[in-house]
């Protein structure tokens, strides 16, 4: 595997090309032996992931009526990521390789979010998703890490990330600086975005207050982190050019040796450019009028002397929208991953105007290798007279049955209603909503290994 790696680490410098002398054999392992190649690594994964989703509330425009939509995908991946080490302890280079096959897809299949939608074409795709300089150095006590290019962002400032085929990049520069238990992060995005699901380049857009789409020319994010054995605390803003001011709380705290209580607390508000000027009722495709909160507490018991863990949560969402019901959206920034962290992700059902939901989750784990686990969400809210209730159950299962192996089992069934064309506002009959159910599974078988 070492020979291997050297091999590989040689061959993509391109100074090997100028190793053509009778000392060649000398220079290579020089090269090899440096920190910038010595210390770096090549993680391959594969992964298999289908996706289903069957559902019932949503209005078919072209048959004019509510229909039953199948939205299902399945694919295999491959993610190669290259780590490198630092030359002269202070400078490096990253890059991740992404490719996905088509296995399967129903028509209505992008909302999945595995497979390359081709103007309604279900295909697969190949990029180089990450590829960025990285620095590192110690000031005094601070140690500073900076890098730029496209990279990933996982719970950093207002974005975040979840795996698919592949995880959405972004363009801009990244800098961490740490001292003991506090670090702040700070980043700047030009817009740019490679999405999970695309090959293409593409720009971040936010639809504004009128239910308009505008485009996104940069952002500029951060936050403040502190971690300890008992608590985690983090702070984090971001601002969408004139259009968008995001902030967010989160917090745990280890109260006990066995139970960890949560809150999490988001707020998104509409900048000078994108705030509702219309005097039109007409419903529309905003999200919320001017300013939308969510909150939520948490609590995890990890019940002694047992195989059982129990986690419950509760939310809260406030998002006033004209003639409707508005909606706090985890992914307000279009062609992005928001950062949100509540009970509440389970469902964009969840974080409606007035809505509270109650969480519930109960796993076993029958072995150090096997767990598998319940939960359920059930929520109301008050429209023109009319208590919405709804929810959902679900199974779930984890299974490593191999070292670097890893199968995730998840599915299951959901009760709403109808919704107006906004995809938020329940339809109304004489007063009444309609009943909708909805069907949901998923599977993905996941190899790693290193070189």
């Amino acid at each position: 595997m070492m020979t291997i790696k050297k091999l590989l680490l040689i061959a993509c410098s391109p100074c090997c090309f100028f190793a053509a002398d009778a000392n060649a054999s000398d220079w290579e392992k020089s090269l090899a032996d440096d920190p910038f190649f010595a210390d770096s690594t090549f993680d391959i994964s594969a992964r298999n992931m289908w996706k289903y989703l069957k559902t019932e509330n949503r209005y078919d425009n072209e048959e004019e009526r509510y229909a039953t939509s199948v939205q299902q995908a399945w694919a295999q991946g491959l993610t190669v990521d290259y780590t490198s080490g630092y030359f002269a302890d202070i400078i490096g280079f990253d890059a991740s390789y992404y490719t996905a096959a088509k296995l399967g897809a129903s028509d209505n299949f992008a909302s999945r979010a595995i497979l390359y939608d081709d103007d309604g074409e279900a295909k697969g795709y190949t990029k180089i998703g990450q590829r960025y300089a990285k620095l590192k150095m110690d000031i005094l006590r601070a140690k500073v890490n900076v890098k730029g290019g496209w990279f990933t962002i996982k719970n950093t400032g207002i974005f975040s990330n979840s795996q698919r085929m592949s995880l959405n990049t972004h363009s801009g520069w990244y800098a961490n600086t740490a001292i003991d238990n506090v670090s702040v992060d700070t980043l700047f995005l030009d817009g740019k975005v490679m999405r999970r699901d695309s090959p293409n380049i593409d720009r971040m857009y936010i639809r504004d207050g009128n239910g308009e789409s505008r485009d996104v020319d940069h952002v500029i994010t951060g936050g403040i982190n502190y971690k300890s054995k008992p608590l985690k605390a983090y702070y984090f803003y971001g601002v969408a050019d004139d259009l968008l001011f995001k902030q967010g709380f989160e917090g745990w705290w280890d109260a006990f040796p066995d139970i960890t209580l949560g809150t999490q607390i988001y707020e998104q508000e509409y900048g000078s450019d994108a705030k509702r000027t219309t005097s039109s009722t007409a419903r529309g495709k905003q999200d919320f009028d001017k300013r939308a909160w969510h909150y939520s507490a948490t609590v995890e018991w990890r019940i002694p002397q047992t195989p059982w863990k129990i986690v419950g949560g509760l939310t809260y969402t406030e998002a006033k929208k004209t003639n409707g019901v508005g909606q706090f959206t985890r992914n307000v920034i279009g062609n992005a991953r928001g950062r949100f962290n509540s009970p509440a992700y389970a469902d964009i059902d969840y974080v409606r105007d007035g809505e509270t939901m109650l969480a519930l989750a109960a796993e076993y784990k029958f072995t150090p290798d096997l767990s598998v686990g319940v939960r359920t969400n059930y929520s109301e809210f008050d429209y023109e007279g009319e208590t919405l209730r709804q929810g959902q159950l679900g199974i779930y299962s984890n299974w490593d049955p191999a070292k670097n192996w890893s199968v995730y089992l998840n599915g299951g069934y959901g009760w709403h209603h109808e919704q107006e064309s906004d995809y938020t506002t329940p339809k109304l009959y004489n007063g009444h909503s309609q009943r909708a159910n909805s069907l949901c599974g998923e599977m993905s078988v996941t190899y790693r290994f290193r070189l």
